[in-house]
């Protein structure tokens, strides 16, 4: 071999080491999903993601048919009100009420990240995106409201925004409200996070993380959520389940509205209100996804998220209120 070549060799190998240790240290946790696919382009193809939806391709019809279930069909629209990160250039728009449904493959642990905007003049919201494990998957959501579920069927937790009894502006704040065999109350148990005010006409992202118990005698269940890259709300020490066959298997984007809401939080002008939301995408997996990172900031660790295990929110009692 040539001393050029060898000193070809040796640059290379001091250029391209660093970067491999950049990219996935052996002491490090692994780099989020939305970092190892800038723009998530080819994410869908990652054996960790179990389910993708951009909103790209075909009208509503193929929307629909990816997703298995809708409701209110008319509310839908596509939209070029696209956030600052999408490698797109549509979302969804729903008017009013609505869902879309679907089952992917049952698991123990799951992560949702979307994208989600609030109409300008928004009001409160009833509830939001779903998911849940289920024992019995049908092809369309149940019912269950003021039902405790056994804890061989059924468990689910939602991320919604709430006004916290009007404390508020529309539409509120993050919280859980979760279902479960041993919640306090049979109408659901809130959790709270962060108390940020969320911002009409703003696109966030938004990611949740449902963890189910290691065993039925432990009580090690996790429910998580971030905004924007940001840990809000980390809840431990949860026996959502009694038997390790009940997986988590359903994701609900669900948009429902009621007179509720404003009645709760003493909405002074709720005739006013205009009930729209925007998605965008969405990304289902086993690990934690993150933000879209733009193709140039693939190795850029500047938002990986806050350690799911430190500096989080416990699990405490106190934080279990009747839901808006």
């Amino acid at each position: 071999m040539s001393l050029q070549k060898i000193i070809f060799s040796m640059f290379m190998f001091v250029l391209v080491v660093p970067l491999l240790s950049i990219a996935s240290g052996p002491d490090e946790e692994p780099l989020p999903l939305g970092r190892v696919y800038p723009g998530d382009e080819g994410i869908e193809k990652d054996g960790r993601v179990l389910f993708v939806e951009d909103f790209e391709a075909g009208g509503v019809e193929d929307i629909v048919a990816r997703w298995g279930q809708i409701s209110k069909k008319a509310n839908f629209s596509l939209s070029d009100d696209v956030h600052g990160k999408s490698a797109g250039r549509r979302s969804i728009r729903i008017a009013e009420n609505g869902h879309l449904f679907t089952h992917p493959k049952g698991v123990d642990t799951m992560y949702a990240r979307f994208y989600v905007k609030f109409h300008e003049k928004t009001g409160y919201v009833h509830h939001f995106v779903h998911l849940v494990a289920d024992s019995d998957p049908k092809p369309w959501p149940k019912g269950g409201a003021g039902e405790t579920p056994a804890g061989d069927e059924k468990f689910s937790t939602g991320i919604e925004p709430t006004g916290r009894w009007g404390k508020y502006p529309p539409p509120g704040v993050w919280n859980f409200y979760s279902y479960w065999h041993e919640m306090k109350t049979k109408w659901g148990s809130v959790f709270n996070g962060r108390q940020e005010p969320i911002q009409p006409g703003r696109w966030y992202c938004v990611e949740v993380m449902l963890k189910a118990n290691s065993a039925p005698d432990k009580a090690d269940g996790v429910q998580a959520f971030w905004v924007d890259g940001e840990l809000y709300g980390r809840f431990d020490g949860f026996r959502w389940r009694t038997t390790d066959e009940l997986k988590i298997n359903t994701f609900w984007l669900l948009f429902y509205n009621t007179d509720q809401p404003a009645r709760h939080n003493k909405d002074p002008k709720p005739e006013s209100r205009v009930m729209e939301v925007w998605f965008d995408d969405i990304v289902i997996a086993t690990e934690y996804i993150g933000p879209v990172v733009p193709k140039a900031g693939a190795l850029n660790r500047q938002d990986r998220p806050d350690s799911i295990s430190e500096n989080a929110h416990g699990f405490d009692p106190e934080s279990c209120l009747a839901a808006d």
